[in-house]
C-alpha cells in the first residue's frame, strides 16, 4: 500500500513538472513573438521616417533643382535609385506640373521587403502614387508611379456614375464574348463541310434489252401481275413440265419452264 502511494505521488510530481515546462515554453515563445513584432514595428517606423524625408524633398526642391544637384555629383541614396527617382519625378511633372503636396499614405512589409507610398498632388490638382521599395536592410532601391484617385472625396452621385460605368463596361464585355463564341460555333458547320469529302452519288442502273437499246430510249412498261396472266398458273406449269418429262423420258428436275406461249394450231410444240 505504501509503495502504491509513493507511485501515485511520483506520478503527480511528473504531471506538475510537465505542465510547468509547457507553461515556460509557451511563455518563451510568446516573448519571442512579441520581440519580433516589436522589431518589425520599429522597422516600419524607420521606413516611414525615411519615406517622409523623401516626400519632403518634393516640396523643398523642384525637378530642375534635383537634376542640378545630380549634375553637381550630389546623390540622395545611390546612382541607381536617383536615376529611378528622376524618371518618376519627370513623368509626374510632365503630366501635372510641379508637386504642390506630398503625403505619406501607407507603409507596409512584404516578406523581406518594405514599401512606402507617397501621394503626390500636381498643379492641376491631379494625384499620382509614388511607391518606394526598400530591401530588408531599409535601403531604397526602386520606385514605381501610377495614377491615383481618392474615392473618399467623391460624392454619392460620382460614385454611382463610376459604378454604373463599370457595370455597363462589364455587361458589354460579357455579351461581346458571348456573340463571338456564337459566331465561332456557327462557323464550325462550314469548316466541317470543307474538311469532309462529298459522298459519291448513286446512279440508277436500268437494264435495257439489246433491241430496245438499238431502236431508242427504253420506255417504262408496267410489269404484269401473275394473277392477271393465266399462262403463269403454277398448276398449269407443273402439268406441262410433267408432260414434257414423260415425253422425253427424263426426270422433271431436268426441265425449267421459263415461258408458256399458246400457238394457233392444236398441236403442242
Amino acid at each position: 500500500m505504501k509503495n502504491f502511494k509513493k507511485l501515485v505521488l511520483a506520478f503527480l510530481v511528473l504531471v506538475v513538472a510537465a505542465f510547468s515546462f509547457t507553461g515556460c515554453s509557451k511563455t518563451s515563445t510568446q516573448v519571442e513573438m512579441e520581440a519580433m513584432e516589436g522589431i518589425r514595428e520599429q522597422n516600419i517606423q524607420s521606413i516611414r521616417a525615411q519615406t517622409e524625408q523623401l516626400s519632403g524633398l518634393f516640396l523643398q526642391a523642384t525637378y530642375d533643382d534635383f537634376m542640378m544637384y545630380k549634375a553637381q555629383g550630389a546623390m540622395i541614396i545611390g546612382v541607381t535609385f536617383d536615376n529611378d527617382l528622376a524618371s518618376r519625378w519627370k513623368a509626374f511633372t510632365d503630366a501635372h506640373g510641379a508637386v504642390t503636396s506630398a503625403v505619406v499614405d501607407e507603409v507596409a512589409r512584404h516578406h523581406y521587403e518594405y514599401t512606402g507610398r507617397i501621394i503626390l498632388t500636381g498643379e492641376d490638382n491631379a494625384q499620382m502614387a509614388l511607391t518606394v521599395t526598400y530591401d530588408k536592410t531599409g535601403t531604397p532601391y526602386k520606385t514605381t508611379i501610377q495614377d491615383y484617385s481618392d474615392d473618399s472625396k467623391l460624392t454619392f452621385g460620382e460614385r454611382m456614375a463610376v459604378a454604373g460605368g463599370n457595370t455597363i463596361i462589364g455587361l458589354l464585355t460579357v455579351f461581346t464574348v458571348l456573340i463571338l463564341l456564337s459566331l465561332i460555333i456557327y462557323c464550325f458547320k462550314f469548316v466541317n463541310a470543307a474538311v469532309t469529302p462529298p459522298a459519291p452519288k448513286k446512279e440508277a442502273s436500268v437494264s435495257v434489252p439489246d433491241k430496245a437499246a438499238k431502236s431508242g430510249p427504253a420506255k417504262a412498261v408496267p410489269a404484269a401481275k401473275k394473277e392477271d396472266d393465266p399462262m403463269l398458273d403454277p398448276a398449269l406449269v407443273a402439268v406441262i413440265a410433267a408432260a414434257i418429262a414423260a415425253a422425253e423420258e427424263k426426270p422433271v428436275e431436268g426441265f425449267v419452264v421459263r415461258s408458256i406461249k399458246r400457238v394457233k394450231t392444236n398441236k403442242w410444240r
